[in-house]
Parts: C-alpha cells; sequence; structure tokens
C-alpha cells in the first residue's frame, strides 16, 4: 500500500486504503477475541493485557470509521474498474 501511494498518490491507492482500513483491524480483533476466549475469565479481567487490547482494538475500529463506509469505498472502485474495462473493450 505504501508503495502505491508513493507511486500513484493517496487517491489512486484509495481501493487498497479501504482494504487496509477494514481487513487489519477486523484480523486483529478476531485475533484478540480468541485469546480472550482461550484465557476465559482471566481474558476480560483488568489484570492481564487482553482486556485493554479489546477495548483498544474495538475503539480503533470505531475511530478509524465504520467498516460499512470502507466496505462500500472498496466496491464502489471494484465496480468502476470493471466498467471502464468494460468500456474500453468496445
Amino acid at each position: 500500500c505504501a508503495s502505491a501511494i508513493d507511486n500513484v498518490g493517496a487517491n489512486g491507492a484509495r481501493d487498497q486504503i479501504s482494504l487496509i482500513k477494514y481487513a487489519v483491524p477486523e484480523l486483529a480483533f478476531r485475533i484478540i477475541d480468541r485469546s480472550v476466549q482461550v484465557h476465559g475469565g482471566a481474558g476480560v479481567c483488568q489484570d492481564f493485557p487482553l482486556a485493554r487490547a479489546l477495548a483498544g482494538m474495538r475503539t480503533l475500529r470505531i475511530a478509524d470509521g465504520p467498516d460499512a463506509v470502507h466496505k462500500r469505498t472498496v466496491a464502489r472502485l471494484e465496480v468502476r474498474k470493471a466498467v471502464q474495462m468494460a468500456q474500453s473493450r468496445l
């Protein structure tokens, strides 16, 4: 993604940026959630860092913007690319 931003600019790499903004926090949240499950009650106890990690990850996902917005951005950009490809074949 960083190389795409360097090569085509942030506007040209919007699809990759939106995909990363959705996928990475989602994956991290799943990993932390599974860790909490494995540790049971200790996973949500304030004595362990998992509770803070879970709260921090959820906060990050909210602060970064709703996942639906990032998904919609990727979908719109992909549809636009497909339409452009179809028109160029005509």
